[in-house]
């Protein structure tokens, strides 16, 4: 099982799995331009997006949001998306998480 598979199994032991999840995806870039044209891409893909500089005071942090359903299969295709995409500019995909929607009781 990959890590992808396995934040998805998490996310559904805690959380509704079933309904839209916001997703939170970290790409790191060497330069402000790089984070640009990184952030650009995104956006065109849907994404909302913050560019700030990261936390080592180096790097910039493209951080990506988005609302879908987790599953393995799809959060599989955004890594090697995201991947690809901060590989272009010489950058890091440094991964998601999911903010928990927790269930709503069923009332019988």
């Amino acid at each position: 099982m990959n890590d992808d598979a396995r934040v998805v199994r998490e996310i559904a032991a805690v959380s509704d799995g079933d309904v839209p999840h916001v997703i939170h995806h970290y790409l790191y870039t060497p330069t402000r331009e790089a984070a640009g044209q990184v952030a650009k891409v995104l956006r065109q893909r849907g994404f909302d997006v913050e560019e700030r500089l990261g936390g080592d005071g180096v790097n910039w942090l493209v951080l990506g949001h988005h609302e879908v359903v987790p599953t393995e299969q799809l959060m599989t295709s955004l890594r090697h998306s995201l991947e690809a995409l901060a590989s272009e500019v010489g950058g890091e995909y440094d991964g998601w998480e999911a903010d928990v929607r927790h269930r709503v009781p069923t009332s019988h």
